[in-house]
């Protein structure tokens, strides 16, 4: 227990203190590595609360719970000389809500999944009665409507979705940086990211961390793929064409990514004042790793200062 009792105050910091602190460096972040800071805080979360049920759980002591019991000894001690049917009932109660949670998740994925296909295979199987393909862009296939619009649907292959209005209503150029931007959003899987998002948030909907998920990780992707398709193009043609797209009345597909949050101003901005080039992959994974590491070290030192705590009051 020495060892899973920082681990799972660990998990606790991270589901309800790193939202917060993302949010607030938002803006001074590069969408790519905000992005990488949100999933490497959600997997910690999950990584962690499952490593302190491991350790609960394990036969003897963990095989490294001996690094730490000389600095909670006392607490240690403590733990140990309480009755015996307190810590069953503590890893009891762990392992059981560990496992419901794993099994919603499960059940909530493949729910997902299943709807997911079958929406995507009808639209499939509609679009090719009444869409036509160029053959210069075989993934992307044309409507004949005059209101300017562009989505991607993900799937082996995924496919981008455009109406006529959209070649009408833009330059060549501005044309370009739509589908740079909805092919961004195939390529980087960010259909399957904010999907798993939604069925962590479905399942765990009192954890802040991943009930912001779905919304914070939505809004990142589109940043990220107006900054891809302002380097595959230019930032003056993807502001432009944001500009006539957002306009467009129709509405976007609920299962599509779209302008979650309708942040075109935030866009807007990101696009003028940010810098459009990718971040170096060390990056993107230290990013990942330090909001968990923090909140990790803290709740290490809080179980140390509990533990002399105890110490001193039974000494």
């Amino acid at each position: 227990m020495t060892l899973a009792l920082p681990m799972l105050l660990g998990a606790v910091f991270v589901g309800f203190l790193v939202p917060r602190a993302l949010r607030a460096v938002s803006s001074t972040l590069s969408p790519t590595v905000l992005l990488a800071a949100w999933l490497g805080s959600m997997a910690s979360a999950l990584y962690l609360a499952l490593s302190a049920v491991l350790v609960l759980v394990w036969p003897s002591h963990a095989p490294v719970e001996g690094l730490v019991d000389g600095i909670a000894r006392c607490f240690s001690a403590f733990a140990h000389g309480t009755s015996s049917w307190v810590g069953e009932l503590i890893t009891g109660t762990a392992v059981g809500v560990v496992g419901l949670i794993a099994v919603r998740i499960v059940l909530a994925g493949r729910k997902q999944a299943r709807e997911h296909a079958r929406v995507r295979e009808f639209h499939r199987d509609v679009l090719s009665i009444v869409a036509r393909r160029d053959n210069s862009e075989s993934d992307v296939l044309w409507l004949d409507h005059p209101l300017p619009m562009a989505y991607s649907v993900a799937g082996k292959p995924g496919f981008v979705v455009a109406t006529q209005g959209l070649s009408s209503a833009l330059t060549g150029g501005e044309r370009d940086a739509v589908l740079a931007h909805e092919r961004a959003h195939l390529s980087g899987g960010h259909h399957r990211i904010v999907g798993a998002c939604e069925v962590l948030a479905a399942v765990l909907p009192g954890v802040p961390l991943f009930a912001a998920a779905p919304a914070a990780v939505g809004a990142i992707v589109e940043l990220s793929a107006d900054r891809h398709a302002a380097r595959v193009t230019s930032p003056a043609a993807v502001r432009s064409a944001l500009a006539v797209v957002s306009k467009s009345p129709l509405p976007q597909p609920d299962w599509s990514l779209g302008d979650r949050g309708g942040a075109t101003a935030v866009r807007l901005r990101s696009l003028v004042d940010g810098d459009v080039a990718s971040p170096r992959r060390l990056t993107c994974a230290v990013a990942a790793c330090v909001p968990a590491a923090i909140t990790t070290a803290v709740a290490a030192a809080v179980t140390v200062a509990v533990s002399a705590g105890i110490c001193a009051v039974l000494t």
